[in-house]
């Protein structure tokens, strides 16, 4: 037991610096979460109509959409910030974007969730929590750990330049980043689905 107890604080910090990254990219999102619910104080329903493509922001109004076209809209726009990310995975240059690309995400689902804070008081903080919070719960989650791995997968492919020989496989190591890639966008797909479901089982109770 005492050695337990002895080895334990040095087992916690191993696994803090094994997720450090992880939680610098969960930090960008969460950024962005707050500077959008700054930024969300002049927005109004034809600003974020305009971003919804991309961000998804314009839950209020598409709340009367079918459940179909709602599992639609919210894994094109997951699309989007995945074939944005994984592009920045095969730049030599992409790491220098892959913590922006948290950010806007985070800036997305603040900017909508302090529109409708403002505009529908309690009722817009219910709809968050029922409608919005879950899917994209899992969505931001996706998201960091998609672009912590376009980070290192560009990282290693700058580093592939300097080493001589080069021990690693570039094709093994981009097949990889691929596969790992297609497991976030399945996951990715999932919060999509709690999306459609979250909106069937509780959109009803809400009207804008």
């Amino acid at each position: 037991m005492k050695k337990l107890i002895l080895f334990e604080p040095q087992e916690q910090a191993n696994g803090l610096k094994r997720y450090r990254l992880f939680m610098l990219f969960c930090a960008a999102l969460l950024a962005g979460i707050v500077c959008g619910s700054f930024s969300s104080r002049g927005a109004d329903a034809g600003m974020l109509q305009s971003l919804d493509v991309i961000f998804r922001t314009n839950y209020a109004l598409r709340s009367d959409c079918g459940i179909i076209s709602t599992f639609i809209s919210s894994f094109s726009s997951g699309t989007i910030f995945m074939l944005v990310i994984f592009l920045l995975g095969i730049s030599l240059w992409g790491w220098l974007l892959c913590l922006p690309a948290a950010f806007f995400k985070g800036y997305g689902y603040g900017l909508s969730a302090g529109f409708i804070y403002g505009a529908y008081g309690m009722k817009g903080i219910f709809y968050n929590l029922l409608v919005i919070l879950p899917g994209m719960f899992i969505s931001s989650a996706v998201i960091a750990a998609a672009s912590l791995y376009s980070f290192r997968n560009s990282i290693n492919s700058v580093m592939f330049l300097f080493r001589s020989p080069i021990k690693d496989d570039p094709q093994a190591q981009f097949r990889a980043y691929a596969v790992t890639m297609l497991k976030l966008m399945l996951l990715c797909a999932a919060s999509s689905l709690a999306d459609m479901l979250c909106a069937l089982c509780f959109s009803w109770m809400f009207s804008f």
